[in-house]
């Protein structure tokens, strides 16, 4: 008996430090420009080594006064900013659902750390101090949001977070499968850029070259060539076959709606690489769009979740790679949806738990 009340001290011990910590770094959050709703705050988090990384994160904060019904917590791709979901962010703000949009180390905005690894636990890891930082994010229902590279960090982050009790669902774009797509093919080509960037002896002309390859032949926006060098780093970590453990635990978590959106078109990333993804899901639905228009699959997509489906898995057979631009509609009705579809859920629950109370008395 001594010992488990011993145990619950501990717990409630660490989770008031936690707590305290958390209130303590929101308090120091900083305006970083108040026209777009970026924020700078100091947070801390650990590199593959062990090392305390201490910098200043920069996010956008789409509600930074609260108010919101819901939060829709997105991770941007690689090369990539909060920018990536402008055209998700004034709809949303329209309907009270708030977007925490941080800025990943050394993409420009957010400092880099010659330490970091960029790792997905490196990420994962910045992306929760992120995640504690933020004043009453975690008082209302969370939604986590990934495009391209963030995706998994977005999987991997919500399941860290399903003990809360708070995560309601998860949305993953155009993102990396459990095989190597062709955007990180040929692979040892990438291993011996980030060999030699690790040399730093001349990264004065790789920098350079990277901002131009970027640049000029992917068509992927860099504002900087040390941040080209960053975007080259995360490509020899994705997690591929290793995010199935986050995979099976959102199976078990039937509470969570999983929407899954690819692309037929996609420059980076094979069709059937997501589609061989998408099948690791039990309670799913398939679907496919052909049409410029998405009311008809925006519909079908609603209508799977209004009848207790988990995940839908969607693919616009004609799009590329950038879904939350060129579908940003089909997204904004199909959250907005999920969002209200919960909020119902909830009330017929407490009306529910009334009743059965009433009627005992």
């Amino acid at each position: 008996m001594f010992s488990s009340r011993k145990g619950r001290l501990c717990q409630t011990s660490a989770l008031f430090l936690r707590q305290a910590l958390i209130k303590r770094t929101a308090s120091s959050r900083r305006v970083f420009d108040g026209e777009t709703g970026l924020f700078s705050v100091p947070v801390q988090f650990k590199n593959t080594k062990g090392d305390i990384i201490q910098l200043n994160a920069v996010y956008q904060d789409t509600m930074p006064g609260g108010g919101q019904r819901a939060t829709v917590f997105a991770l941007h791709g690689s090369p990539g900013s909060h920018a990536d979901f402008k055209y998700l962010v004034k709809e949303l703000q329209a309907n009270r659902v708030r977007m925490i949009l941080p800025n990943f180390p050394g993409h420009g905005l957010t400092p880099n750390d010659p330490r970091l690894s960029c790792d997905n636990e490196e990420r994962n890891q910045f992306a929760r101090a992120v995640l504690d930082s933020v004043d009453d994010i975690r008082s209302t229902d969370l939604y986590f949001m990934g495009h391209s590279r963030g995706g998994e960090n977005a999987v991997q982050t919500a399941t860290l977070e399903l003990q809360s009790g708070n995560v309601r669902g998860i949305v993953m774009l155009n993102s990396a499968g459990l095989r190597r797509h062709r955007g990180i093919e040929p692979y040892w080509k990438i291993e011996i850029f980030v060999r030699l960037l690790d040399l730093r002896v001349i990264n004065f002309i790789l920098h350079p070259f990277l901002y131009f390859v970027y640049n000029r032949i992917l068509g992927l926006k860099v504002p900087t060539g040390s941040a080209a060098a960053t975007a080259l780093r995360t490509m020899r970590t994705f997690a591929l076959r290793r995010i199935l453990p986050c995979v099976e635990a959102i199976n078990q978590h039937s509470e969570v709606k999983f929407l899954h959106v690819y692309s037929g078109d996609d420059f980076l990333i094979q069709p059937d690489i997501s589609k061989e993804f998408a099948e690791k899901f039990n309670d799913r639905v398939d679907l496919e769009c052909s049409s410029t228009d998405s009311a008809d699959v925006t519909r079908s997509t609603i209508e799977a979740f209004s009848k207790g489906v988990q995940t839908v898995s969607v693919n616009f057979v004609h799009e590329g790679h950038f879904s939350q631009k060129y579908r940003a509609q089909f997204l904004i009705d199909v959250i907005l949806a999920l969002i209200s579809l919960n909020s119902t859920a909830v009330e017929s629950t407490k009306m529910s738990n009334k009743v059965h109370k009433t009627y005992k008395l």
